[in-house]
């Protein structure tokens, strides 16, 4: 998430600079070994969810790092209308639970990791959805970063799994007022493994018509602006967030009643959101509700175009905790 780095806010806050002194050799290790617990203690047992559009990313992302010690722990608990499209079965439900690792790996380097906790909501799996790289820079007053995401439960196929890679920005206006924009493309990779045809665990996919497996790509794209209201860096943030889509989708019961050969859909789609946020920041922690509306929607699902207006009634809203 994006802050101001103001003089007089400074000097409530714990200095990057002097974090990174006086960080002890036991933190380091510790954190270490936490993200490394994280990978391979929890079990990924399934990808990330298809179309799910505002997670984990592209909302509120910074070029600037938004914790100042070697370790920030985050939370998030939200509701999500089921997916827009209804490509079929990829909606798991309603409530959303996540959390995420932030460490300083460098001075200007960040490794994270995202974990999928919707199961102990009932609404899903348990898992290791995303773990991501984010290195930052400055230059000529403005901040950048590169953020590099992928997705371990995905399905490799040619080398690689689902990957998002996005390039951010946030530029200060005035003492008071950022500028945030982000573009990044992700390879979609999603859904039930195609090895399981091959498997006992085919007959679970056939007695599940609608258990999908979803390849394609996504372009994403955010611009907001944030405001500055209190000396320690609360604000309000306001977005509008982009995205369109080009998937192939592969039923699973089509699959095996084939014979094992691939049974495809087509669908493009694109969708446009506003988001607003309001962020209470302390030191060692924040408390962030956010929501988020649709205001169009379309897509082409087996050449049958799909058109949407505003929905209220899709809203998305949740609250993150970061204690830092």
């Amino acid at each position: 998430m994006p802050s101001l780095r103001l003089p007089f806010i400074e000097g409530l806050r714990p200095p990057t600079a002097y974090a990174m002194r006086t960080r002890t050799r036991w933190s380091s290790r510790l954190a270490a070994a936490v993200l490394a617990a994280v990978g391979l203690g929890v079990s990924p047992v399934a990808a990330q969810g298809a179309f799910q559009t505002l997670d984990p990313f592209y909302q509120d992302e910074s070029a600037r790092r938004d914790f100042y010690s070697g370790l920030a722990v985050s939370g998030e608990l939200g509701y999500r209308a089921p997916s827009l499209l209804q490509p079929g079965g990829t909606a798991a439900g309603t409530l959303a639970l996540s959390a995420q690792l932030d460490y300083a790996l460098l001075p200007r380097v960040d490794l994270s990791a995202v974990v999928d906790l919707s199961g102990g909501v009932g609404q899903g799996p348990v898992g290791l959805s995303w773990v991501v790289l984010k290195p930052y820079w400055n230059n000529e007053g403005t901040d950048y970063a590169v953020r590099i995401a992928v997705d371990p439960a995905s399905e490799g196929g040619l080398g690689f799994r689902q990957t998002d890679v996005a390039f951010l920005s946030t530029a200060s206006l005035s003492p008071f007022v950022t500028s945030d924009f982000a573009i990044g493309l992700r390879r979609v990779r999603t859904g039930y493994d195609a090895r399981a045809l091959d498997e006992t665990a085919g007959l679970d996919l056939l007695a599940d018509p609608d258990r999908v497996r979803v390849l394609g790509k996504e372009l994403h794209a955010t611009w907001g602006y944030s405001a500055l209201f209190d000396p320690a860096g609360s604000r309000i943030s306001l977005a509008l967030i982009a995205e369109a889509g080009d998937y192939r989708l592969l039923r699973a019961a089509q699959t095996l009643l084939a014979d094992g050969e691939e049974q495809e859909e087509r669908i493009r789609s694109g969708m446009g959101w506003f988001r607003g946020s309001l962020e209470f920041s302390r030191p060692s922690y924040q408390l962030a509700p956010y929501v988020a509306v649709p205001l169009i929607t379309w897509a082409d699902v087996r050449g049958e175009p799909v058109r949407h207006g505003p929905r209220p009634d899709r809203t998305r809203f949740g609250l993150r905790v970061t204690l830092r």
